[in-house]
């Protein structure tokens, strides 16, 4: 439900999502036709998935992608995201256990700090959110390591030769 409330946010960060079912062939189906006519959780009410869900019967799939949990059976749902960027590689897994939701708005505040420092190639610090300081990657010699600390750039704010930070215009 909640990523099909939180579609167009994802879409608008050019991300497409898909679902992966390991339940009977009808259980899905009847999951989404629930939430769509019956449920209504935290302000969400007749919430249409519109993105795929694959049904994974002999759970190739999520055998494959290291998705099952070693205590899993065939019918325990599977709590992994997989965040894969446009050259299909895996950039990040997340895992949580059967009994506990997952934190969406994490896991979009991850993609966009993943694209952040993709696009500016720099490192974003723990808690990081849009908007705050990104950390510039280290110099790459003594000789830049030098010039970085003389340096009276205002856009960068350098704690030591190592750790400096800038804000992202």
């Amino acid at each position: 439900m909640t990523f099909a409330s939180m579609q167009e946010d994802f879409r608008s960060l050019h991300c497409e999502l898909v679902g992966l079912s390991i339940d009977s062939t009808f259980s899905h189906i009847a999951w989404l036709r629930t939430i769509k006519e019956k449920v209504e959780f935290r302000e969400m009410k007749n919430v249409e998935v519109t993105f795929p869900v694959i049904s994974d019967l002999t759970m190739e799939v999520s055998r494959k992608y290291g998705m099952l949990q070693p205590s899993a059976s065939t019918t325990q749902a599977v709590r992994a995201v997989f965040l894969i960027d446009p050259q299909s590689k895996v950039r990040a897994l997340l895992y949580y256990p059967l009994s506990n939701g997952r934190n969406f708005h994490e896991i979009k505040r991850l993609l966009i700090a993943m694209q952040t420092s993709d696009k500016y190639k720099v490192a974003t610090p723990a808690n990081w959110e849009p908007g705050e300081e990104v950390i510039v990657p280290p110099p790459g010699s003594c000789g830049a390591a030098k010039e970085r600390m003389g340096s009276t750039d205002p856009s960068i704010r350098s704690v030591d030769w190592f750790l400096s930070f800038k804000k992202l215009a």
